[in-house]
């Protein structure tokens, strides 16, 4: 697997969805939530033999900040795919499975339909 990075430049797009929150990110320990699309858009091969790992550059193409009353869904929504994630090979896969996909639709549900 390649080292990934993070590309630090920002679209101007990017920069306008996170204009408004330029206050809350400039305070120490502050935490805002968000759905992010990342694009890999450089990546650097190795020859045999080189001590060097591959590296893939990626670029934050997409982003939606919550809301304050989103970001509660939002949070859940990660620990319901994070059990998804790690669900596979124990015991309970099954009965994890289906809860993390029941709180998964029902959060859409919640954030597409704005109820808190």
């Amino acid at each position: 697997m390649p080292d990934l990075k993070l590309d630090s430049k920002l679209t101007k797009g990017i920069q306008r969805v996170l204009e408004p929150y330029e206050v809350r990110m400039g305070r120490l320990g502050e935490t805002i939530v968000a759905i992010v699309e990342l694009t890999a858009v450089k990546r650097t091969d190795v020859y045999d033999g080189e001590e060097a790992a591959p590296t893939a550059h990626l670029r934050i193409t997409a982003l939606e900040v919550a809301t304050r009353d989103q970001e509660d869904h939002l949070r859940r929504a990660q620990q319901s795919m994070y059990q998804l994630r790690t669900a596979r090979g124990t015991l309970d896969e099954i009965h994890s499975t289906e809860d993390a996909n029941r709180q998964l639709r029902y959060l859409g549900e919640m954030v597409a339909g704005g109820d808190a």
